[in-house]
């Protein structure tokens, strides 16, 4: 099970991103030109929107960092 590790504002900011990188990747690709470049920015954006929909980031939890304050945070 998955313990959320992201606040509401970090996970905010992650959908933010998540769009800005997956409408850029995906409708102006001229804008980025690389096709490598492109998919890393798609990658980017899917892993961002991943964290956002389960309030839980991969790198947060190998290092032990967790901006959730909730009453199911787990307590270090």
């Amino acid at each position: 099970m998955l313990v959320k590790n992201l606040s509401p504002i970090d996970r905010a900011i992650r959908g933010i991103v998540a769009v800005v990188a997956l409408t850029t990747a995906i409708f102006f690709p001229e804008v980025i030109g690389d096709p490598l470049l492109q998919g890393i920015l798609v990658a980017f954006g899917l892993l961002n929107a991943i964290s956002l929909v389960f309030g839980n980031c991969l790198v947060y939890q190998l290092t032990g960092i967790s901006t959730y304050k909730g009453a199911d945070a787990k307590d270090s």
